[in-house]
């Protein structure tokens, strides 16, 4: 397994924004330049974003419902390729490298803002034994805890000045395309993500 440790920005490379001050400003990006974005601003995002939410449904399991899968298109210091993130590690597991802009478009409905985005990151859950632990609730909890943490990941991106956007996506070819990896899982949400290409 090929491991690539987090590099987030250190406090005083951060912007000290308010959170008001950002969400005033957030909105969903239209278009995405294709400019790559730094894997330090990518490592804050997600740092940032996967620290947990206070939930009933996540006490005593230790773990989150959701883990995160990305399609990298565009980050300097960053192969190319599918990745896995690890949050125990803070650690990006390389799935497959490789070019995936088109595969990225396909996913998300043919959208093109996939294609452009500098990086698509999708949530994955592990349906079976969610329901198991939380009856018919599982499903509603696993797509709370994903939306609420792709709210942390557009807030951190329109902090560092960069741009996010939700999208929608074919359900069964995002797990078939993270496969092995993701085999049983399925998705919940998406957010991509990168520098918005000014008007």
């Amino acid at each position: 397994k090929e491991m690539v440790p987090l590099c987030p920005l250190g406090p005083e490379s951060i912007p000290r924004d308010s959170v008001e001050e950002v969400i005033l400003r957030r909105g969903s990006t239209r278009k995405f330049a294709l400019t790559p974005i730094s894997f330090n601003a990518l490592s804050t995002i997600i740092s940032s974003a996967t620290q947990g939410i206070p939930a009933d449904f996540l006490e005593g399991s230790g773990i989150a419902l959701n883990d995160l899968y990305l399609i990298v298109n565009a980050v300097e210091g960053l192969a190319s390729g599918t990745y896995v993130y690890h949050r125990e590690r803070l650690a990006l597991e390389l799935l497959k490298a490789g070019e995936f802009r088109a595969q990225s478009g396909y996913l998300d409905l043919g959208q093109t803002l996939g294609a452009e985005a500098s990086v698509n990151v999708y949530f994955l859950a592990e349906l079976g034994s969610i329901l198991g632990r939380l009856g018919n609730r599982g499903y509603r909890a696993a797509q709370l805890e994903a939306s609420i943490t792709a709210g942390k990941l557009y807030l951190a991106a329109y902090t560092l000045g960069l741009g996010a956007t939700g999208l929608t996506f074919f359900d069964d070819d995002v797990t078939d395309f993270f496969a092995p990896h993701a085999k049983g899982k399925s998705a919940m949400f998406l957010t991509s993500l990168g520098k918005p290409a000014r008007r």
